[in-house]
Formats: C-alpha cells, structure tokens, sequence
C-alpha cells in the first residue's frame, strides 16, 4: 500500500488525528487538512493542523508549547519565558519543543547553544535523562554543528545518541531538524537497537522516518509497525515530499 492511499483510507474510515507529531505534518497536506475540515476538534488541535489561526498562547505550559508550536505570536523574551518555565518543569518534551521555539526567535539563544557546544565539554548524563546541552543541540543543531570540527561532532553524536530513545517515547520528532548535521554514520546501530525494543505505539514510526532520512537500514525492524507507526511515517514522507 502507497503512503497517500493508507492515509486516503484512514480518512475514509473516519480517522481523527490522536496525536501532536500527525497533527503537525498534517499542517503541510493540504488535502489532508481539507478531509479533516469537516470533523470537529478543539481550537488547539485545529490549530496546529493548520485548519485556523492559533488563538493567542494561554492556559497550562503544555497548551502555551501546542499554541505557540502551531504558530501563535509569541516575542522572544516571551519564549524565553517559556523555555525557564518547561525546563523547570520536568517534562522532556515541553522543555525541548520550547527551547526549539526560543532559538528560532532568538539569536542570543541561537548564540547561547553555541557558546555551549563550542565548550567541547561532555557532561555526564545518567540514562534515561535530558541534559541542558542535549537540548542545545536539539534547539540549534544545523545552525551550530556545521560549523564545529568534525570530530568533536562526531562525539557529540555518540553522547547524545541515548535521546533518541527519548524522542521516540515522546513522539516529539525532536532530532528531525539536527540529523543531518549530526554525524549520520554513528546513529545506525542507536536507531537499530530500538528498532528492536518494545515501544510505545508510534515510536516505531519515528524510529524509521530517521533511519530513511539518514540513509541507514534497521536489520532488527522485524515485525511489522502498527497502525500508528505507518501513520506517522506515511504523512512524514507525504509532506517532505511536498517541500
């Protein structure tokens, strides 16, 4: 089955987006966005599909992150904010979502990853944790990297390879934009251990979109993907397709 005719028969089936990282690439399908029209969803769900203008950021951290994701106005120092307030607040995926949006506001935040990973220092980071310089590089990434020596590139893609399990747990898309500024060769085996894991509903789905972005092949991806994880890996190729 073609990428556009899983989704085609998703929709035809009454299929409702159920979670953020579909409703974000839907933004970029606009006969996907004309399908899901018709349903009903909440003003943040509509907006990060695209379907209307993003109200103004209010309510919990996590609807101001959603809300400012789908393109509602936010200053920089505001964004700053709200990178203090994610950071504090113990959830990976806000604090990387706000800091992404920080930095591409912001060229003293652009400037302060930098600083940071020019440092050519590696913290320690205990498994399973998000260290501050993990999410430099996830903010800034392909403005930063290319402009640092290749070796120490390629330790910083060792050191923060053990995100990548983060990122698929959270179905954050987190590493997308860095990947290729990362060095791809050292990130097949990472991505081929947890083609092998049990993961949340999804995360397979991420786990190859980054694997065909980069090139690399996933000998342990032996079952197939559920219905979530070819989802979200169909409306990604659909919408890189149509940039």
């Amino acid at each position: 089955m073609t990428d556009r005719a899983r989704i085609e028969a998703w929709l035809e089936s009454g299929g409702i987006p159920s979670t953020d990282i579909e409703r974000r690439l839907i933004r970029r399908l606009p006969w996907v966005q004309a399908a899901l029209g018709r349903q009903s969803h909440t003003d943040i769900d509509a907006a990060q599909m695209g379907l209307r203008p993003a109200p103004p950021a209010a309510g919990t951290l996590a609807e101001r992150v959603r809300l400012a994701q789908a393109g509602a106005s936010m200053s920089a120092h505001a964004l700053a904010g709200l990178e203090a307030e994610a950071a504090g607040a113990g959830d990976p995926h806000l604090w990387v979502s706000a800091a992404r949006l920080h930095a591409l506001a912001s060229g003293e935040r652009e400037a302060s990853a930098r600083r940071a990973l020019s440092a050519q220092e590696l913290p320690y980071v205990f498994p399973g944790e998000l260290d501050s310089m993990m999410v430099d590089v996830l903010a800034a990434g392909e403005k930063v990297l290319p402009a640092l020596h290749v070796d120490w590139v390629r330790k910083l893609t060792d050191w923060i390879s053990p995100a990548l399990a983060l990122d698929c747990k959270h179905l954050g898309l987190w590493f997308w934009p860095v990947l290729r500024s990362l060095d791809p060769g050292r990130l097949g085996r990472p991505l081929d251990r947890l083609a092998a894991m049990d993961m949340t509903p999804g995360a397979k789905g991420v786990v190859v979109l980054y694997a065909e972005r980069i090139g690399v092949d996933l000998p342990s991806l032996k079952a197939p993907m559920g219905d979530l994880d070819g989802r979200i890996a169909s409306l990604a190729r659909l919408a890189v397709s149509q940039h």
